[in-house]
């Protein structure tokens, strides 16, 4: 069975995505202005360009937002999840000791 979802009518491929994104304005309007701010890494623009897809197309499925982001399902996937559990685009922290540097 296909679901017709909005733009381009593509119908939804695949089980719907396990963590559903939910922002207030305020969030959104935070995500947004951080896509445009030159000085943003590229690596934040694009996790908040997966959260804001997934926020304003609910029924698409993680597939469908990595062809539109060009990114793999995988990065889509990842950032979903993290996003419901911490509300945050930043790295994890790494493990083992911090690095250190030579003087």
């Amino acid at each position: 069975m296909d679901i017709v979802c909005g733009l381009g009518g593509e119908s939804m491929r695949g089980p719907k995505p396990l963590y559903p994104i939910s922002l207030t304005d305020d969030t959104a309007a935070h995500l947004r202005q951080l896509m445009r701010a030159h000085s943003t890494p590229q690596a934040q623009v694009l996790r908040a360009r997966i959260v804001l897809t997934a926020f304003e197309q609910p029924d698409w499925s993680n597939d469908q937002i990595a062809r539109t982001l060009d990114t793999s399902d995988r990065m889509v996937r990842k950032w979903r999840r993290r996003w419901v559990e911490t509300h945050s685009l930043s790295d994890a922290p790494r493990s083992g000791a911090p690095r250190r540097f030579s003087p």
